[in-house]
């Protein structure tokens, strides 16, 4: 029996090295060939999308994901990591931080600890 923190730390570092080799597989599939690239990243996300529990979930998942790559498609390839910082700034400033403020306020009025 190991200790936790140990076990803890070994499963880390061989999700760490996963990762790492996952990350220079698609790198050099996206360097050797973008097309094979793009047909992993489409199925990678509609299999993602499709293993949402609830349909109304999925739609909304699909047009966000819509959206996405109207706004990618648009933004020149030197610009998409910019864009993709941005869009996700303001989501989180403009959408999520909002909602979040909003659920703890509503936890405080009723007397409950957020």
């Amino acid at each position: 029996m190991c200790a936790s923190t140990y076990c803890d730390q070994g499963k880390r570092h061989l999700q760490r090295e996963r990762a790492l080799e996952e990350h220079a597989r698609l790198s050099r599939l996206y360097r050797e060939d973008r097309f094979a690239f793009e047909r992993w990243r489409l199925d990678t996300i509609k299999r993602l999308i499709q293993s949402a529990p609830d349909p109304g979930l999925r739609k909304k998942l699909w047009e966000l994901q819509a959206r996405w790559d109207q706004r990618m498609n648009s933004a020149g390839p030197h610009n998409r990591l910019v864009l993709a910082k941005a869009l996700f700034w303001d989501h989180v400033l403009n959408r999520w931080l909002p909602t979040l403020q909003e659920f703890s306020s509503g936890h405080t009025k009723k007397g409950l600890k957020a």
